[in-house]
């Protein structure tokens, strides 16, 4: 079988006394807590975020498949960025306002192998039942300053430590490893980009703005990690970057190369407020930063080049399967005339209005769920409020096909009593040029995010 089932995997949970899942919670809290694992809400105060206690157990065939798609769709990226150069058409369903192009033009594009990146494919994929290969979606890219890194090893860790004797009663003989660290996948990535310049690799600014109290709150454990594993790590913001005597300065320290949470949006508001970011602006020219600028390329509109026939000459065979059975029909939001999902040119806006139960509007550039909108939880008439918005907004957005987000129920710790409470759930891939991770991610709305209230699967391997 090339799958662990459900059944299978929860029959000793099932066995817990009340007693002893309430204990067991208790510890997955306590630990996780003490590992690092917070978000900072709006208001500034911290929270402990979620793990599940059953973590996701994956097979050896369901990795390798994964690793080919989520490989496949990293390339089929690189191919859009090359294509946005050639094409005036990609550059309409991809567009880039004059000063974020400005700063695209410092940096080369991904070739391969070494595709300068750490980053983050969505998908609704499930691994319990018989049909785990056939119905999962990919959801959208994300290349940037994507979250996890530190919370996806480290609830594996925890999940080990609390349920471990659990596993090994539900897989008896069967070794259980957590999947790849994606802390791993980015020094993997950093030393490739090293052999590839000839330059050397022994310390690396994490950069981030730090005007933002808020969100996840990973870099400075990532830095701790990297340094335990013998890479200095310091924490800075982009505008503390300096050239000195020849040397990339991060606050007082000489690094080799940065990796950033930012986003352009953030080095183009800095520079607007007055702050020159020269220093950055040279160490992407000599190709020191990961992810390179090339990857804000991964906005949601480059589904709609994925699922557009007009362009699918442009990738190989086994992509454009992949586009037609597992990508989300995707479009940019504009007054045009576009295919549906069957193929049938239409009215774009015309079939957004008419279409709202089966559609959602997310903003093109933003992430964290930030701004979503499922049309089947709104009335007609604040569905069409979000489409003047889109269509006339400074925010660009895209439309997209509605999801099947799987659901399962979880025992959630509640003013420390135990609670089964339903849970939307989906899948994280990380990539970089060559490995993949993975981390799950649950809360009680279907925009499934930790910043809507969101928690954490673990995601281990069988062998």
């Amino acid at each position: 079988m090339d799958y662990i089932p459900r059944a299978q995997l929860e029959r000793p949970f099932r066995r817990l006394t009340p007693h002893s899942l309430q204990d067991r919670l208790h510890a997955l809290h306590a630990l996780a807590k003490a590992r690092g694992m917070r978000y900072r809400d709006d208001s500034g105060r911290s929270r402990t975020i979620d793990i599940t206690l059953k973590p996701w157990v994956l097979t050896s065939a369901q990795l390798w498949l994964f690793h080919r798609v989520i490989l496949q769709l990293a390339d089929a990226l690189v191919r859009v960025m090359h294509l946005h150069r050639r094409l005036a058409s990609v550059r309409e369903v991809i567009p880039f306002d004059s000063h974020r192009q400005e700063w695209l033009s410092l940096c080369a594009l991904p070739k391969q192998p070494i595709l300068g990146v750490v980053g983050r494919l969505d998908s609704t994929a499930l691994y319990d039942q018989p049909s785990w290969k056939n119905e999962f979606r990919m959801l959208e890219p994300n290349a940037v300053g994507v979250g996890g890194l530190h919370y996806a090893p480290t609830c594996c860790s925890v999940v080990m430590d609390v349920v471990g004797d659990l596993l090994v009663e539900a897989l008896p003989g069967r070794p259980i490893s957590p999947l790849p660290d994606p802390r791993a996948l980015l020094i993997q990535e950093l030393e490739a980009m090293a052999v590839r310049l000839g330059h050397p690799l022994k310390a690396v600014a994490l950069i981030e703005n730090t005007d933002y109290k808020t969100g996840t709150d990973e870099f400075q454990q990532i830095a701790r990690t990297l340094s335990k594993r013998g890479l200095k790590a310091i924490v800075a913001d982009p505008r503390e970057l300096r050239w000195s005597q020849g040397k990339l300065m991060a606050k007082e320290t000489a690094v080799d190369f940065l990796y950033r949470d930012s986003e352009l949006a953030e080095f183009l508001e800095m520079e607007q407020a007055g702050f020159r970011l020269s220093a950055l602006r040279q160490a992407i020219r000599e190709g020191r930063l990961l992810s390179s600028l090339a990857w804000e390329f991964d906005q949601k509109s480059a589904w709609e080049i994925f699922t557009d026939k007009n362009f699918s000459r442009y990738f190989t065979p086994s992509q454009r399967q992949l586009f037609r059975e597992h990508l989300l029909w995707t479009r940019l939001v504009r007054d045009a005339w576009v295919s549906d999902p069957k193929g049938k040119r239409v009215a774009l806006v015309d079939y957004i209005r008419r279409h709202k139960d089966s559609l959602v509007l997310k903003p093109n550039l933003l992430f964290g769920g930030e701004g979503v909108v499922l049309g089947i939880k709104v009335s007609q008439k604040t569905w069409e409020k979000h489409l003047e918005k889109a269509l006339k907004g400074s925010e660009r957005y895209v439309v997209q096909q509605l999801a099947c987000i799987a659901t399962d129920t979880f025992p959630l710790l509640k003013n420390g009593q135990v609670r089964f409470e339903k849970r939307c759930a989906v899948s994280g891939f990380f990539f970089n040029s060559r490995s993949i991770g993975l981390i799950g991610r649950f809360s009680p709305k279907p925009v499934v995010n930790v910043s809507q209230g969101g928690g954490l699967v673990p995601a281990l391997w069988v062998h």
